[in-house]
Parts: C-alpha cells; structure tokens; sequence
C-alpha cells in the first residue's frame, strides 16, 4: 500500500504540475457552462410567434377563441399588416394571419373560402397547426349557424320554433367539454414544454462530459502506454506487475477527471444523479485505458482513433439524436455504448450504472491477470 500510495502521490504531482491537467480542469466547466448559457430551457421552449391581422371593424369574438388557445407552444399577438409582414419577414414570426375587412360578413353568409390569408416565410415550420387551430375556431363560430341553416331546410322547425331552440343550440355545440392531455414523468411528477427543454439541455450537457471524458481516458491510455516502454517501468514491471504500476498513475489521472466532470455537471438541471453516475462511468473507461495501454499496438493506433471518437459518440449515443429510432438495425449498439449507460444511469437507471462498474471490474480483472501470466 505504501508503494501505491507513494507512485499515487507522485504520478498525482506531476499532473497538477502540467498543463494539460489544468485545461481540462478549466476548460471542461466552462464549455458546460456556456453552452446552458447559449441554451437555456427557456428560450429552447419559447412558444412560436404568430400573428394576427384583424379587420378594421369585426373579428373580436375570432381574436377571443384564438387568443384563448395561446400557450407554452404558440403564441398569437395582434398587429398591423404592416407590422406582421415585417415580423414574419425578419423571422421572429413563424406566420401571420390575416383576415379580410368583411370577415364578419362572410360567417354570416357561411362563406367559408379563402376565408383567412396565411403569411409565410423561408422558415416557417407551424403553419398547418395554426391552420387546424384557426379552423377550429370558425367552426366554433359557424356552428350555430349551420345547425340552425339545418333545421330550417329540413323543415323540422319553423323561425318562431327556431328563436325558441336557438339558445340551446349554442350551449350543446359550444360548451362541450374539450379534452385535455397532460402528461407526467414515471415518478408522477407534470411535464410541460419547459421542464422537457431543461431535461434535454441537460442531457446534452451530460453526453459532451462523458465524451470529454471519454477521449481524456484514451489520452490516459497513451501516456500509461509511453510510460510502460521507459527503462524505470521496465525494472519495475517484473517486481510488481504492469497492473500494479499503472494503477497508482491510472488514479493521478482519473482524479483532476473526475473533478472537472463535477464541476461541468453542475450547470445541468440534477447534478446529483450525473456526478454519482461519473465514477462507475470512468471506471471502466479508466480499465479499458489500462488495458490498451499493456497493448502496443492498440494505444499507438488511438492518435488515428481519436478525431472520430467525438462524432461516433454523438452518433451511437442518444446525446443529439437516437438513431436507433431511425434505424433499428442499430439498437443493440446504441442501447450497450457506455455513453448511453452513463445517460440511463444520469436519468436514475441503477443498473446501468452497476453494469459500467461490472464492466469496468471485470476488464480490471482480465489485465491483472493477463499481467501476473507475462511475468
């Protein structure tokens, strides 16, 4: 123990006395940080912006449905013409409505044709959903009228039956109960639009950490590597074993890792889970650096490796995307990437944070192994 303790210490030293260390003390908390700066829950579920041009005389009873169907997913705000053709040009609209100076006067006809104008631009995504919203809302206003156009050509009442029933048509076709969706997370806690946006950025932020620290593993498998080839590890390696030495410099490196993953993960909405979830999550990555390192050829292949680790991570890990919704083919890879274990295990998943650590443990035990058979 005195030996690990000792090779800990100084492996320990030589680290905070570089400045590879520091960087990523440093860099690692302050990419997290500005990137929830860059992404905040808020403005990631900032409701879409659609605007309403109303007709000079008329339209009030349209604007008061419309506007009450103004939520956390869009927003209708009443202006010009003018004024909504500069917003919907500039982008800070998705669209605009505009109806015609005798809107009034076509409900009551029951001209519904080309009844609304749709402005739209380049970027425009949600105009069919304020489409279907707008139409719900004439068909709330004609309704009546169409019910009542109904029993006069049928026959079935006359105008002085019709002005009796007429109140009662208008309560059964507008009062109706609407249907209501909610929805709730397995702990039965509400989600809404804002705390999915929170959920999301911060899984983003936990997928690039673990990325992070995943190519500062295989950077910790080069240097054990090198290490291992110098003539001190040499003489030693017969002593105490390969696994013996690396082990000590293995935790030098992992540690100022580990710190600076807890330092990102606070930006992040629980940081509790994310941070626990980091020591069985560098476990095994910090067995799999051992591992490679008591190979030659393998840690000397990792600079080629290392430009395309980013991207296969962001890839096979449902950090941006699951491809694995796209493609199925691809679930079973997806699905056992240690980034997504770590991610399962950031959402409260515990068996996959004890599968990274079984794995990490039994990679540990293959290499000492392996090492007491070489000696």
């Amino acid at each position: 123990m005195s030996f690990f303790l000792s090779l800990f210490k100084s492996s320990l030293a030589s680290r905070l006395t570089g400045w590879r260390a520091w960087i990523l003390l440093l860099l690692l908390p302050l990419t997290a940080f500005g990137a929830r700066a860059l992404l905040p829950a808020r403005e990631v579920s900032t409701p879409v912006q659609v605007g309403v041009v109303l007709p000079e005389e008329g339209g009030l009873d349209f604007w008061t449905r419309l506007e009450a169907r103004s939520g956390l997913a869009v927003t209708f705000h009443r202006a010009g013409r003018t004024q909504a053709e500069g917003q919907v040009a500039a982008g800070r609209w998705d669209c605009a409505l505009v109806l015609p100076s005798d809107f009034e006067d076509r409900l009551a006809r029951l001209e519904l044709e080309e009844l609304f104008t749709l402005l739209t631009g380049p970027g425009s995504t949600v105009y069919p959903m304020v489409r279907e919203t707008v139409s719900a809302c004439i068909a709330e206003l004609v309704s009546p009228g169409i019910a009542e156009k109904y029993l006069l050509d049928s026959g079935v009442s006359g105008e002085d039956g019709l002005e009796q029933i007429r109140p009662r048509l208008h309560e059964v076709l507008l009062d109706r109960d609407r249907v209501r969706i909610s929805m709730e997370g397995l702990d039965g806690r509400p989600l809404d639009p804002l705390s999915l946006a929170d959920s999301g950025v911060s899984n983003l932020l936990s997928g690039l950490t673990a990325i992070l620290l995943l190519i500062w593993a295989l950077l910790t498998a080069m240097d054990l590597g090198r290490w291992l080839e110098t003539p001190l590890a040499r003489r030693l390696a017969p002593l105490r074993g390969r696994t013996a030495l690396l082990l000590p410099r293995l935790g030098a490196a992992l540690l100022p890792a580990l710190c600076a993953g807890a330092l990102a993960l606070l930006a992040a909405e629980r940081p509790l889970p994310c941070i626990l979830a980091l020591i069985p999550y560098l476990l095994f990555w910090g067995a799999a650096a051992l591992a490679l390192a008591c190979l030659p050829p393998a840690w000397r292949a990792l600079p080629a490796l290392l430009p395309f680790v980013p991207a296969a991570g962001l890839l096979l890990s449902p950090v941006l995307l699951d491809l694995s919704l796209l493609f199925p083919a691809l679930e079973p890879v997806v699905r056992w990437m240690p980034v997504t274990l770590y991610l399962r295990a950031c959402g409260g998943s515990l068996t996959d944070g004890l599968i990274l650590a079984a794995g990490g443990c039994a990679i540990l035990t293959l290499s000492a192994a392996s090492g007491r058979n070489k000696a």
